[in-house]
């Protein structure tokens, strides 16, 4: 689709490098080896929405398991052997695997609605929960079968942890003594084989019976293991013979059982490989702003807010802003010609395109907008940069001709053809000649294409084939500086005095290379330039009004809000302070009733008086209640009725027949004409009639 040279001059290889480094297992660090461009749409597709649900995932902080596993397919062989054995630390990585691919197994078939494409990478998968359950039955976290694995195994660790401490014993018995002679150094024991020896005083070594293990190097100190502990310590010996036999035998049978699961960890490790490649493709997405635009059918392309990922990542750590690219090409804007001064972007514009579109069909997410439209196109043709070459004697032009020749005798309605500079490095009327006639092949192939140029009959051309569109990278005259920003519909100036200017080029030369410029060359120059600073300041205009625009809604739905929640909370203050007073005069009918009470000897007028009052409480809280029902009732039949009422609309008074006319809205109050009478009435009382 595309040769190795080209994926270089795109710097491709560094956008691989972003996956890699952020893969977990060394298997999926070499999947980053093969990632490459392919016209697979089917295989694209799948593997672009896989990558772009575990990044809405990740990007959204919610719960993805940890991608944390060993490289077990060299055990997983080695299990598959009649007889075979793996040790402790061996099986404790097949276990802990396991166990990440259980959870993974789980978490995907839990998560069919959200995750489709992911939940079908693991549909035909099965959890091995034996296997894992066993090994944590058998070894323990310290890599150490457990004593629980078999009754014998218990039996003789039982047996050595017995016979060691009795050789401690006696051992520690025979130290009293020797330390009471004298005949010990200061450290008094040490290890050899892992058995106690007695640091003897060389001069000693006659009175101590026992075996010799060690001398030290000044000849002055002899290590004996004392002839009380030698035949405890060769039985601890033999058990340990026996215990290491045992550990081997559990393992074998524990290898045996798990065996026939195989197959199952094989898929299993496969996916959870996969899985970490896919993490690694969606991380390395978030950390470039990478999103899936809409994949469509055909060769159309509409990128918006499209971004160089490496540059990017290189303007991140500077602090610097990257300048979006938006283009379009199409049935009716197929070759996009873009002219403008050097440094401006140009080439950045082209490598962007064709480094999105790589990347997109090598199934990673782009930096774009996702309301951009993309599709795969059958083949990516790119001449970028100095094709010199020396080893075939190839000069600029020449190898540049050679890669055209390549480029046109490809090109179809499904390739994307990429062209830096085309006809430089010759004469440049003969080579502005050549560039028109390339212009002319491309657009009559029915190809997409981008080409920068700065030839003005190729921008002249263009303006005049069918399917071709100019544009142009902006520059401000003012400060004399590239904006970077392209601009689709007008051809641009190449800026070659003002470009020589503000790099401090002497201003007489200037002056002089103006006088021997073709006149109307220069003022075509000069007018296009104008034109495209006008374009320019117009944009900008239109950039402040709208932020302003902007911020003047921002202002007024900021002061809606304030206004709205300062009535709330006068209203909130002022039925609070209704309930004081409420509360307040209920308090004091209360304080009199109870005054009245301890006063009076005859208490039922008293009783009278406070269930008449419970009464008339009672009585005033249902009509506050039916109120507020009545008020809800209205505010409710307001909102309804009010987006429907206009001025001229037929509508009736509650409980009546007459029907008349709208002439005046004001607020939730509606002047109404039935004939020759006008009345005021509230919304909530008028029904509205229907016209045929």
């Amino acid at each position: 689709m595309i040769g190795t040279k080209q994926l270089e001059q795109l710097q491709f290889d560094k956008i691989k490098e972003l996956v890699r480094v952020r893969c977990h297992g060394k298997k999926a660090a070499e999947m980053c080896h093969s990632i490459a461009p392919v016209y697979d749409p089917p295989y694209l597709l799948k593997a672009l929405n896989q990558v772009n649900e575990v990044r809405q995932l990740i990007a959204a902080n919610n719960f993805f398991p940890q991608i944390e596993y060993d490289d077990i397919e060299r055990f997983l062989h080695i299990l598959s052997l009649d007889n075979a054995l793996l040790h402790e630390t061996e099986l404790m990585e097949v276990g802990r695997t396991t166990s990440t691919i259980n959870t993974l197994v789980r978490f995907f078939k839990g998560k069919k609605q959200n995750m489709p494409h992911m939940a079908e990478l693991y549909s035909g998968t099965e959890t091995c929960e034996f296997v894992s359950e066993e090994i944590d039955r058998i070894v323990d976290p310290e890599a150490q079968v457990k004593n629980s694995a078999s009754h014998e195994l218990h039996r003789i660790r039982k047996s050595i942890a017995d016979k060691r401490r009795e050789s401690d014993k006696r051992f520690d018995q025979y130290v009293n003594e020797l330390r009471k002679l004298g005949c010990l150094r200061e450290n008094e024991e040490s290890f050899f084989n892992g058995r106690r020896t007695l640091a003897v005083m060389v001069e000693y070594k006659a009175e101590i019976s026992g075996f010799v293990h060690s001398k030290s190097e000044t000849g002055k100190t002899i290590f004996i293991e004392p002839g009380v502990t030698i035949g405890m310590n060769n039985e601890v010996a033999e058990l340990e013979i026996d215990e290491q036999r045992e550990v081997n035998r559990i393992l074998r049978e524990l290898c045996a059982r798990i065996r026939p699961f195989v197959p199952t960890l094989r898929l299993g490790f496969e996916l959870l490989t996969q899985t970490d490649f896919i993490r690694a493709k969606a991380l390395a997405a978030i950390d470039v702003n990478g999103t899936l635009p809409e994949i469509k059918e055909g060769f159309d392309l509409h990128l918006k807010g499209a971004m160089h990922p490496l540059l990017l990542l290189q303007n991140k750590r500077a602090g610097k802003k990257t300048i979006p690219l938006s283009l379009t090409l199409n049935r009716e804007s197929r070759v996009l010609v873009i002219s403008g001064p050097n440094a401006g972007g140009k080439t950045i514009a082209l490598k962007t395109v064709g480094l999105l579109q790589l990347m997109l069909q090598s199934g990673l997410l782009i930096p774009a907008k996702e309301d951009s439209v993309c599709c795969f196109f059958e083949k990516v043709l790119i001449d970028i940069g100095d094709t010199q070459s020396i080893e075939n004697e190839l000069s600029t032009y020449s190898a540049k001709l050679k890669s055209m020749t390549g480029i046109l005798n490809q090109v179809n309605e499904g390739s994307l053809v990429l062209m830096d500079e085309f006809g430089s490095g010759t004469d440049p009327e003969l080579g502005s000649a050549i560039a028109e006639a390339v212009l002319e092949s491309l657009a009559n192939s029915q190809t997409r294409g981008i080409i920068t140029s700065h030839f003005g009959n190729v921008k002249l051309l263009a303006e005049k084939l069918n399917g071709c569109v100019n544009g142009s990278m902006l520059f401000d005259l003012e400060h004399l500086e590239p904006r970077y920003i392209l601009s689709v519909g007008e051809p641009g100036s190449s800026y070659t005095f003002e470009v020589a200017e503000r790099i401090g080029f002497p201003k007489h030369l200037i002056e002089r290379a103006r006088q021997k410029v073709d006149k109307d060359k220069l003022k075509l120059s000069r007018l296009l330039a104008e034109v495209q600073d006008q374009k320019t300041k117009l944009e900008d205009q239109i950039q402040r009004s709208e932020h302003e625009e902007f911020l003047r809604k921002m202002a007024k739905e900021k002061y809606h809000t304030l206004f709205n929640n300062w009535e709330e909370k006068i209203n909130r203050e002022r039925e609070r302070k209704m309930e004081l007073a409420r509360l307040a005069d209920f308090g004091k009918k209360y304080l009199r009733l109870m005054e009245d009470w301890q006063a009076r000897n005859d208490r039922k007028e008293v009783i009278k008086r406070f269930i008449d009052g419970i009464t008339a409480e009672t009585k005033k809280q249902e009509i506050l209640r039916k109120q507020k029902k009545l008020d809800s009732y209205a505010e409710k039949k307001i909102a309804r009725i009010k987006p429907a009422i206009k001025i001229g609309s037929k509508v009736k008074v509650l409980n009546s027949k007459e029907v008349g006319e709208v002439e005046d809205i004001k607020d939730e109050k509606v002047l109404v004409k039935f004939g020759i009478l006008k009345m005021t009435v509230g919304m909530e009382n008028l029904i509205i009639v229907e016209t045929e």
